[in-house]
């Protein structure tokens, strides 16, 4: 929907200087001078945003604000007053105006106001998309999985302090799940209902970032046609995720020294106007940030700051307990997705994802049930449905790190049959897997066990 604004204000001049203001901005602007006026446009059209006065001939921009609130409760509402008294100031943000400004006020300030009320428009559909049932229970079936007192110690952490406003550095390999406990840390913490503004830090230049961390004004730099709000503002009240804060540049870096310490920015291109926000930092990095310091890469200051509370995410490969809990939540999710019948997984299929060592972590695990949900053709997830392979696309293993593993799997199996007589579930047993899976490695192997029966 493309940004759209209605005016309500029945001074004609004050009227059509907002309108033309707004529109060198780029939004689209419609305008009513009277209540009446105000609320057939409301009736008959969609506008996310509403200015309007309150003194008006007919109603009052209380009775707008409700009606907006009516038709959309969606609607974001500006109130405009020359008669500002406390007591209407309340009433107008308990009913759910966005802002209320005292005229005379200056043009560029309601402009930055409506901006601001735009983002949080946004802000606020994606925020009631994470509150979604279906979205919680996401997180309870499968971001708390926690059997292993690798994932117990995570969460534990978690709610002792996402309640708090300590800044909170997350640390731990790519693809274990930093963001997903970011996203924990924010909604167990008052500042649930306030934005969650995730930014990567790594994916953007160094000037591109700083843009898009504060903001910038109009004229900034080259292509800069109007005024951007920059994340850290969109997060004013709530919690800003920085991840990958390892690959940021030393300038940024002092930039969001700044904001922590001072809590107060510029946005790029302004005359020196600093702006005050009220933000949580989460911050998150696969890089050791101790060696990055001592290497001159890092500001130790901004360590020590982000550093308050140190929430490290261990590998998957250290939490083997939490492998089958994940991959049945990703099998419920895909099936669903992917309308097919896949409903659990053979003894091999678990033992494989048990022996696997899993480089791409929990992210490569749900990379693997997602293509095994396509592939499988019955409600069961075989072992030859799970493809797990985390080299780039067109490298292969080394033959002989291959055949190395073939013939160290083939000498335990045939010493264990050996010592088992040929049984094969007692030399199971001694190998400590279960028979379907040793009978399985048996026939991988081309291994005639038979003849390790007693007496042959």
């Amino acid at each position: 929907m493309a940004d759209r604004i209605l005016i309500v204000e029945d001074n004609e001049s004050l009227r059509a200087g907002i309108r033309v203001s707004l529109e060198e901005s780029g939004y689209i602007v419609q305008e009513a001078a009277t209540g009446v006026e105000a609320v057939q446009k409301l009736e008959t059209e969609s506008f996310p945003v509403v200015v309007s006065d309150i003194r008006l001939g007919d109603l009052t921009g209380v009775d707008i604000l409700k009606k907006a609130k009516e038709v959309n409760s969606e609607t974001e509402v500006i109130l405009m007053t020359a008669y500002a008294t406390v007591e209407t100031a309340v009433q107008a943000l308990r009913l759910g105006a966005f802002d209320y400004i005292q005229k005379p006020f200056e043009l560029e300030h309601l402009k930055h106001r409506v901006h601001t009320a735009f983002k949080m428009g946004k802000l606020r559909g994606e925020l009631e998309f994470y509150q979604k049932a279906e979205y919680r229970n996401a997180l309870e079936e499968g971001a708390l999985v926690a059997e292993s007192n690798g994932m117990k110690k995570c969460l534990s952490i978690i709610k002792k302090v996402a309640p708090t406003n300590a800044t909170i550095l997350v640390t731990g390999d790519t693809g274990t799940g930093k963001e997903l406990l970011a996203t924990l840390i924010h909604f167990g913490s008052p500042r649930a209902n306030n934005p969650l503004v995730k930014v990567n830090c790594a994916a953007l230049h160094e000037n591109l970032l700083e843009s898009e961390l504060f903001g910038h004004e109009r004229g900034a730099f080259t292509g800069a046609e109007k005024l951007r709000i920059g994340r850290f503002e969109q997060a004013d009240k709530g919690t800003i995720f920085l991840d990958e804060i390892g690959d940021m540049s030393p300038t940024t870096q002092a930039k969001v020294l700044r904001v922590l310490q001072e809590h107060e920015f510029e946005r790029l291109g302004s005359s020196g106007k600093s702006l005050r926000v009220d933000v949580r930092v989460v911050a998150a990095t696969n890089k050791d940030l101790r060696i990055e310091v001592q290497e001159g890469r890092f500001r130790q200051d901004l360590y020590f700051r982000l550093n308050v509370v140190n929430l490290h995410v261990p590998r998957l490969s250290e939490r083997v307990n939490d492998i089958l809990p994940l991959a049945r939540f990703f099998i419920n999710r895909y099936s669903v997705d992917f309308k097919k019948q896949a409903a659990g997984f053979s003894p091999e299929a678990i033992e494989k994802m048990r022996l696997y060592s899993w480089p791409g972590n929990v992210r490569e695990l749900q990379n693997a049930i997602e293509r095994a949900v396509l592939l499988c053709e019955g409600g069961i997830i075989e072992a030859s449905d799970l493809t797990m392979d985390s080299r780039p696309e067109g490298e292969s293993a080394p033959m002989e790190q291959t055949l190395n593993l073939e013939e160290m799997e083939r000498g335990a199996i045939t010493r264990a049959l050996q010592i088992a007589g040929g049984v094969q579930k007692e030399a199971a047993s001694l190998l400590g897997v279960s028979p379907r899976v040793l009978n399985y490695k048996i026939q991988t192997l081309n291994l005639e066990w038979k003849s390790f029966r007693a007496g042959k």
